[in-house]
């Protein structure tokens, strides 16, 4: 299995570059761009919510796929940790990453002064790195009052033709103005990435579309946040598909439901069953799993399997049963911090 971990995206080091070319005095400027900012999440804003609540932004796998990960070394590496907690954190990382490689490269872009602003509309770029394949400009367009929509595009580097942009983030936003600051949505498609980048991002497909909900913030650490996400790649590619709906509350809990097509046979060469995963977690990391798996290779009697786990805040398991033993039960039911589905 191999993971690739997130460093500071390419594209945000060639807005970084851009940045040492302006004088200092230009970045302190208050331009006109500062409305059309106010609708653009910050990448940790819409981070989907996860038992491991002290986990360093960035660090996300890159992989979307749940299935590949639920058997993957927990924290320090420790292979004892409980599944269905692997796999929350396998989604949340998932979803997170993505998010943080194009939200962190457009955070990084409308903090410089803009290439234009007039008309209803703020442009930053084109920009281009010395070893990026890809040129890229984001706009922000207002279509009312104090609200917005906003694209990141990106074309061939030897392209001077906007016929030639493919549209890599679309999103739309409200300003601080409106009541619904901190609402919004926004949809990456990484098909178009991986057309753009073929090598930066081969491993890339489909779409994940993610509703944010906050408390009239878009910056980080903005609670309670309710954040949904949907990913379907592309089925050549990807089997796997699946949609997210997570909360993170002001008190350190959490929920997370997971509504997947996923393999749970641990080959992964066989059908894909319908898995729902609720859990649910304490301010400490402790929590607990119910588990519905349908369909693929389940037999039609009985139809469907029911299991539940639970975990301490150290992530090791503490219980675990299931409705036809596909697993040994483990540990006493009195184990879990939650005691009911």
């Amino acid at each position: 299995m191999t993971q690739r971990w997130f460093t500071l995206p390419r594209l945000a080091v060639a807005a970084l570059g851009a940045v040492a070319l302006l004088p200092g005095c230009m970045l302190d400027k208050q331009d006109d761009a500062e409305e059309y900012r106010e609708a653009v999440p910050q990448r940790e804003a819409v981070l989907v919510a996860g038992p491991e609540t002290d986990a360093p932004v960035g660090r996300e796998t890159a992989s979307l796929a749940p299935s590949r990960y639920a058997q993957a070394a927990g924290p320090l590496g420790r292979r004892d940790f409980a599944k269905w907690y692997g796999f929350t954190r396998a989604v949340r990382g998932g979803v997170n990453g993505v998010t943080a490689w194009v939200l962190g490269s457009v955070g990084v872009i409308v903090h410089l002064e803009p290439s234009a602003v007039k008309d209803g509309e703020a442009v930053w770029g084109p920009y281009t790195d010395s070893l990026e394949p890809v040129t890229y400009r984001f706009r922000v367009t207002r279509v009312g009052e104090a609200e917005y929509d906003y694209v990141l595009e990106g074309r061939p580097k030897d392209s001077s033709l906007d016929a030639d942009y493919r549209t890599v983030l679309e999103g739309h936003g409200f300003g601080k103005r409106h009541e619904q600051h901190g609402q919004g949505e926004f949809t990456i498609d990484l098909s178009a990435a991986r057309e753009l980048d073929p090598f930066g991002r081969a491993q890339d497909s489909g779409t994940v579309r993610v509703v944010h909900r906050l408390p009239h913030d878009l910056t980080q650490g903005a609670l309670p946040r309710t954040i949904d996400a949907e990913v379907t790649p592309e089925p050549s590619v990807d089997r796997e598909s699946y949609t997210v709906k997570s909360v993170a509350n002001e008190d350190g809990t959490g929920t997370l439901r997971v509504v997947a097509q996923t393999d749970v046979d641990d080959s992964k060469a066989t059908a894909l069953e319908n898995v729902t995963v609720s859990s649910r977690w304490r301010a400490d990391g402790a929590g607990r799993a119910d588990i519905v798996i349908a369909g693929g290779d389940i037999p039609a009697d009985p139809g469907q399997v029911t299991a539940a786990e639970c975990w301490g805040a150290d992530f090791a398991r503490s219980y675990y049963s299931d409705t036809i033993s596909f697993e040994p039960t483990e540990g006493e039911a009195s184990a879990c911090v939650y005691g009911a589905p």
